[in-house]
């Protein structure tokens, strides 16, 4: 079949499919503004379907569907690809629908990256072509954001998606929260409830939205899929078997810290693999939106370069269906769940140890100075436990001249005061649901 027959299959029919039905997330993509929008995340995220809630959103407004072409560029229909889909598709999509160059369009391409040289068809069509709107998603940072920065700059906004929240979980399971009373309520059982559902099986939207018989199985799917169709064979790795076992460590062992040497370490005894080689391998995990690693913080750029990094992954509900040590390690799990947390806010994460071994999970800048300290222990009824944790966030303190700190729990709503510094203790729950909670004082 050549490209124009392809083309028009795919353009028809999508023409002649009815839109699925729509959970409305709390993502505000400027459909209105002349920019590209770029959207972007980790497989099965839910890219897709933002994408289909503007549309929805144009339908609603009266722009007809023959104005509006949604294009999955991963389509095994498509395949195979010869280079000038791309080039075509405008002109394919004008002669079935008898447009004319005045009349708007709005084309939603998705999983862009797997075209070749993408990046200079939309930058000449962006610049040549005012009245064609770009949406576009794609699942590799580091593929978009080189060729966007590249060729597209100033031209683009991006949006970012991950699972869901668990704001987003309790919205669709229609659990209402007023934050302000909520730790008083009845209602905060429910609510526990469901923390303990989402920490079962994660944020992926299919998990939530249809509860599949087997969400182990699927989940092990798209990481199978992300390493292997995302990864292995786009960037060619050649030993598949072993980068699949390093991120199957790394997902085992998020929230530990880690170096190259060390990583590279565990597979001396069975296969002779290279520092350089482990730093690619992570490289690629990362820019599949999988993994993601924080650095020690340190005023000094190269002390900061030498101390280990911490690993996390971007679903709690992945790390235990592909694990083989986390499940029922409740803290870490905790602790990568305020991670992605803090990263759906957009903030800037680090870690932090002094020379005693005191150390506080998450420091979280702004600016040039850090202004949050964040622990996370969700048991601390255990005396011990509570004077680590609390040790080491009164060092992080000192260290930064911070007056308040947080140590998130599982359960335990309180407040103390030590040597004029403030610590809070808030439950996880309450937590994820409190987005107010970026007041702090320095000292």
């Amino acid at each position: 079949m050549d490209t124009r027959a392809k083309l028009k299959t795919a353009i028809i029919e999508w023409q002649e499919s009815e839109l699925p039905a729509i959970h409305q997330r709390k993502h505000a993509v400027q459909v209105d503004l002349p920019h590209i929008n770029d959207i972007t995340g980790v497989r099965r995220c839910g890219k897709t379907y933002v994408m289909y809630q503007m549309i929805r959103n144009l339908l609603a407004q009266h722009v007809p569907k023959s104005h509006i072409l949604y294009l999955n560029l991963d389509d095994d229909r498509l395949q195979p690809i010869n280079g000038d889909e791309l080039a075509l598709l405008t002109d394919t999509f004008r002669e079935l629908y008898a447009s004319s160059d005045d009349q708007k369009l709005y084309f939603f391409l998705d999983e862009i990256q797997n075209f070749p040289l993408w990046e200079k068809w939309l930058k000449g069509m962006y610049d040549k072509r005012k009245n064609i709107k770009f949406v576009i998603s794609g699942s590799n940072a580091s593929l978009l954001s080189e060729e966007i920065s590249s060729g597209l700059t100033g031209r683009h906004l991006t949006t970012r998606v991950f699972p869901f929240s668990f704001a987003e979980f309790l919205d669709y399971k229609k659990i209402t929260v007023d934050i302000e009373t909520i730790r008083y309520s009845e209602k905060k059982i429910e609510v526990k409830r469901m923390l303990n559902e989402y920490m079962n099986h994660g944020g992926f939207p299919e998990i939530i939205l249809y509860s599949p018989g087997d969400p182990v199985s699927l989940l092990q799917s798209y990481f199978d899929d992300i390493i292997y169709r995302d990864i292995v064979t786009r960037y060619g790795v050649r030993n598949p078997a072993t980068f699949k076992d390093l991120a199957l460590f790394c997902v085992s062992n998020i929230a530990k810290p880690h170096t190259y040497n060390s990583l590279r370490r565990l597979f001396s005894n069975y296969q002779n693999i290279s520092t350089d080689a482990v730093i690619r391998y992570l490289s690629y995990l990362e820019d599949a939106f999988l993994l993601f690693s924080i650095s020690h913080y340190d005023a000094s750029l190269k002390q900061q370069m030498n101390k280990p990094k911490k690993i996390y992954c971007i679903d709690h509900g992945m790390v235990q269906a592909v694990s083989f040590r986390v499940t029922g390690d409740t803290g870490r799990l905790c602790e990568n769940i305020v991670f992605v947390e803090l990263l759906r806010r957009g903030k800037e994460i680090y870690y932090w140890q002094d020379e005693k071994g005191w150390k506080v999970d998450f420091v979280v800048k702004s600016g040039i100075s850090p202004f949050r300290l964040l622990q996370v222990s969700t048991d601390i009824s255990d005396p011990i436990t509570r004077q680590r944790e609390r040790q080491g966030l009164i060092a992080a303190m000192e260290h930064f001249g911070i007056a308040e700190g947080i140590i998130i729990t599982e359960d335990l709503f309180d407040e103390e005061i030590i040597s004029e510094r403030r610590i809070i203790y808030q439950p996880l729950w309450f937590w994820l649901l409190n987005e107010k909670s970026d007041t702090w004082k320095a000292r």
